[in-house]
């Protein structure tokens, strides 16, 4: 080979090979220094010597007796075997026995780890991670803000963390997305394979010849992964000459606590979202650091009676939050917080974090943070990071409501289920801002992604409409108007999936209940804009998303107009069902009210469920959506404006009550006020322009069905849009029954597909004409009326209620009905 034929080296990326500055001496022990700073500053919260704490605290400290125990059992059990066999046989000139018991003992606590296994699995099952890590975070910035209050340049003070970090949602509520039983299974499957593998290459060590390499070959190949090429060469050339034991101390305790670490750090990155290479390079760049502060901890965990301590202190710490909750270790997890603060750059909020996660790959701050003393450490993050170098061009809106998904609505602040003018505000909008706001869907996440309605049946209505609000719209006052123009819509991307139901006729009903009067359910998984459903094969079409509820709060005097008028109806309803519903007490829930304010809301409020001329609400129109303009009346001072009930899509009507595609999601919405706008715009009740975005099909692309005011028993009513309607509808049904789809999968597919319902006539006595116009492109096959019928496919079927497959019809619904209002419905007896 000629001298130009042989690689050219290039030194620079050799270099950076071999590097070692991020597993460096000083960065090892700085972590465990954070260690002991961090569990000192744990020790000093408040929150954990309270009376109420105590029992926890000693159920922690039993919990933790319970684990030494059952790892000391094999041991103990091995000794009263060799004690028994003693009694038959002498051992006293034997080693064998010590032997066995040491190996036993060895291969418990350093290869496989059992005492940190039972930590961990512990954790799986009483999983209460972000809420320790984000009540830290708060403590962390309260310390902080104690400490400098009296600094004299308070403007230099670090920017917080806490108050941004809480703005994000994380991943999920509680670190894992799966189910308890699917955590613990792969938790016992991932120890059982570490396990596995760990105990092959340590019998592996035991060959002959080529045994001495085994371990020293396996530590480079994993640290080389982990830590980089230079690490892993000086762990190979010391695995050579350590012996077997303490080689693998040191390796089972590093990638022990590196597993620690990544455990407690999963909160932070639940809610900045990384890459998985933007993550590596994160663990990378900090890798001594980190190592320091988990075998700090992972030492601490391994004394006996100390690592019982800690762990029941961290027991102890569940009661400060809404449910009681255990097995989190606070004292690791308040250091982790304090750890959070000192390696990685404050949040910007959520609306400007677009290359926050790449602005953290590299530990910018590393060479200051490390020179720093101790009693200084204060003194990194003095400014916020220019984020503007990252992102030059960030997003402006911001997000003034958020939800919880897996929270309970009724624990959220800045949610409502009545409409009254009391109701605290939730946040404030200034007049021509852009906001976003996070909603709920309507039932407050009631309805579950499975393949059975009991949900839908057992729906608990007093509780809904769950919306988000009110907001105080700076500068709006009684007799203005508020101009809502909607920017955007979308489901959250955590949950890509809505519902449609059926309520069953004795809890909430439908349109057509007295013939199909069964719960049913269909999901509907979102794929970009468009939709499909496990329920309802062979179909697919694209979403009109849009708010069902938009609207104002009524003045006293209004709302008691409501309550009046409404109560009128009550009393003289002839109907066998509900005409109205008066103010409930039941499942109030008032925002951030006190209890004395929830319970006059509870007396006086309006029911969500209908909309109401004085200020729109629940009109459920399926064409606001995106790019439309809402005029809307305004009738206390400040607005106190609130939305929600989420739609991915919907049909004119809304025909089985739970109608739409019904979903949780964030709508983005600009405010305007629009000064003595009823009196100028003569309105008194909401108008609207519709956007520029809807599903187009064409008017050659829908089937028409027509009805009548003449119901399905031949009887005639005098001009009844309901009656006609309700034909309209049967007709449809009745048509695409005949592909092989049951009445229930249809009257759903009606209620939420984009069907277009139009009056088209109602001068012509007896009978008011309307007609559905059901686009046939949603459909994957031919449903025109020039397509052949011939063997009725196979549709599945919809979810129904637990031991029922298919819903209830009802042949004679509506024959006792009378000529008159809403005829078609039966009358009392």
């Amino acid at each position: 080979m000629s001298a130009d034929q042989i690689p050219h080296l290039d030194k620079v990326k050799l270099k950076k090979k071999f590097d070692i500055s991020h597993f460096d001496l000083n960065a090892i022990i700085r972590g465990i220094q954070l260690t002991l700073v961090g569990a000192h500053r744990a020790l000093q919260n408040p929150d954990i010597f309270t009376s109420k704490h105590y029992k926890q605290a000693a159920v922690a400290v039993a919990a933790g007796i319970v684990i030494r125990l059952l790892i000391a059992f094999p041991i103990f059990g091995i000794k009263l075997l060799l004690w028994i066999l003693s009694l038959f046989v002498s051992l006293d000139r034997v080693t064998w026995d010590d032997t066995l018991v040491n190996g036993l003992s060895f291969i418990e606590e350093h290869l496989l780890q059992v005492p940190l296994f039972f930590m961990g699995l512990m954790r799986y099952v009483t999983p209460a991670l972000d809420d320790l890590f984000m009540a830290s975070l708060r403590w962390v910035d309260q310390t902080y803000v104690a400490k400098h209050k009296h600094d004299p340049d308070p403007s230099q003070l670090r920017a917080m963390y806490y108050p941004q970090l809480r703005l994000y949602r994380p991943t999920d509520g509680r670190t894992h997305s799966s189910s308890t039983a699917e955590s613990i299974t792969m938790f016992l499957y991932r120890f059982a394979h570490k396990g596995a593998i760990s105990l092959v290459i340590y019998g592996a060590s035991y060959l002959p010849y080529v045994g001495k390499l085994v371990l020293p070959a396996a530590s480079f190949w994993t640290f080389k992964r982990a830590v980089g090429l230079g690490p892993a060469s000086i762990i190979f050339g010391t695995g050579v000459l350590l012996p077997r034991r303490y080689l693998v101390i040191f390796l089972q305790s590093y990638f022990a606590s590196r597993s620690l670490v990544r455990e407690l750090l999963e909160p932070y990155f639940a809610r900045i979202r990384f890459t998985s290479e933007e993550k590596r390079k994160w663990f990378r760049s900090r890798e001594g650091l980190l190592f320091g502060f988990g075998i700090g901890f992972y030492i601490l965990l391994r004394v006996p009676l100390l690592g019982v301590l800690i762990y029941g202190i961290a027991e102890a710490v569940s009661c400060p939050f809404p449910r009681r909750r255990s097995g989190s270790r606070l004292t690791m997890k308040q250091s982790t917080a304090y750890l959070i603060t000192k390696i990685s750059d404050p949040p910007p909020p959520p609306s400007e974090s677009q290359g926050f996660a790449a602005s953290q790959t590299e530990w910018r701050n590393k060479q200051k943070f490390l020179s720093l003393s101790l009693g200084n450490l204060d003194a990194l993050h003095e400014k916020p990071p220019p984020y503007s170098e990252v992102d030059p061009h960030p997003s402006a809106i911001r997000t003034v409501c958020k939800v919880d998904l897996g929270k309970l609505a009724s624990e959220q602040p800045y949610l409502h289920n009545r409409w009254h003018p009391d109701i605290p505000f939730a946040g404030t909008v200034k007049d021509g801002e852009t906001v976003k706001i996070e909603c709920l869907d309507w039932t407050g996440g009631q309805i579950k992604n499975d393949d059975c309605a009991d949900d839908v049946k057992n729906v608990d209505l007093t509780k809904v409409h769950y919306l988000s609000g009110p907001f105080e719209i700076e500068g709006a006052a009684p007799g203005d108007l508020l101009l809502v123009e909607i920017m955007d819509v979308q489901p959250f991307q955590d949950q890509p999936w809505g519902f449609t139901g059926v309520f069953d006729r004795r809890n909430g009903g439908g349109f057509l209940d007295e013939i199909y009067p069964s719960a049913a359910k269909a999901i509907w998984d979102f794929e970009g804009i468009y939709c499909t459903s496990r329920h309802i094969p062979h179909v697919k079409f694209a979403g009109l998303i849009h708010p069902g509820i938009l609207g104002c709060a009524p003045s006293a005097e209004i709302l008691e107009q409501w309550n009046k008028r409404e109560a009128e109806l009550i009393a003289a309803n002839k109907l066998d069902r509900d005409v109205a519903h008066p103010p409930q007490p039941l499942s109030v829930h008032a925002g951030s009210a006190d209890v004395n304010l929830t319970e006059k809301v509870g007396r006086e409020g309006a029911r969500t469920i209908p909309g109401r001329p004085e200020h729109g609400g629940n009109c459920d129109i399926k064409n606001l959506s995106r790019g439309s303009k809402v005029y809307l009346p305004v009738h206390v001072p400040g607005a106190k404006f609130s939305v929600g009930d989420l739609h991915f899509s919907q049909g004119d009507g809304e025909i089985s009550f739970c109608g739409a595609i019904e979903m949780a999601g964030v709508i983005t919405i600009n405010f305007k006020v629009i000064k003595n706008g009823m009196a100028d715009l003569a309105l008194k009740s909401p108008i609207y322009i519709p956007g520029p975005v809807e599903p187009q099909f064409g008017p050659g692309r829908y089937i028409y069905f027509e009805g009548f005011s003449v119901d399905e028993h031949g009887k005639q009513h005098y001009m009844d849009v309901t009656v006609a309607y309700r034909q309209t509808t049967l007709r449809c049904i009745e048509y695409l029954r005949r592909f092989g789809y049951s009445d229930y999968q249809i009257y759903l597919l009606l209620s939420c597909a984009p069907i277009q319902g139009h009056v088209a006539g109602i001068v012509d006595v007896p009978n008011a004409c309307t007609t559905l116009g059901l686009p046939m492109d949603i459909f994957d096959f031919d449903i025109s009326p020039q397509a052949a019928v011939g063997a009725k496919m196979d549709m599945g079927c919809c979810a129904f209620e637990t031991g029922r497959t298919e819903g209830v019809v009802c042949g004679d619904g509506g024959r006792k009905s009378h000529f008159s209002f809403r005829g078609g419905l039966t009358y009392k007896e």
